[in-house]
């Protein structure tokens, strides 16, 4: 077994050694994590891309809905930050964070989504003839 010897009489050059050290260990552990994640992106780039479009394609509906729960009848606060959360997160995605994109968007899309949304409620909310019952 090799002894590592640490001089009293130099701490502050034996200190310097071991951070030394310490910083070279942390590199080659960060290139030896960082050829791993090369390889395994390499192999499974067609199916992110087909995962990113469906957790788009999720991230749209839910921001749909929250937005039109936020202008019909207003959330609160957990629901709140959750759809801040899915709003950031479709920004970021699909916008590359460009608000503006995002905000010509969203005004491009909303009659239609906010109207799609209110005929799923209306046919939610209302009993078809053979569902109601006589008494």
């Amino acid at each position: 077994m090799t002894r590592i010897a640490i001089s009293n009489r130099h701490p502050a050059s034996s200190t310097a050694r071991a951070a030394a050290a310490l910083f070279v260990a942390a590199m080659l552990g960060c290139l030896s994590a960082q050829t791993y994640a090369q390889e395994s992106t390499r192999s499974s780039r067609p199916n992110e891309l087909v995962n990113a479009r469906e957790a788009t394609a999720d991230l749209e509906k839910q921001f749909w809905a929250c937005d039109y729960a936020a202008t019909t009848r207003g959330v609160g606060l957990g629901e709140g930050a959750m759809c801040n959360e899915v709003y950031e997160d479709l920004k970021s995605s699909k916008f590359g964070g460009d608000f503006r994109a995002f905000l010509s968007w969203w005004q491009q899309n909303k009659a239609a989504e906010h109207l799609a949304l209110a005929a799923v409620r209306r046919t939610v909310a209302a009993p078809r003839a053979d569902q109601v019952t006589s008494r």
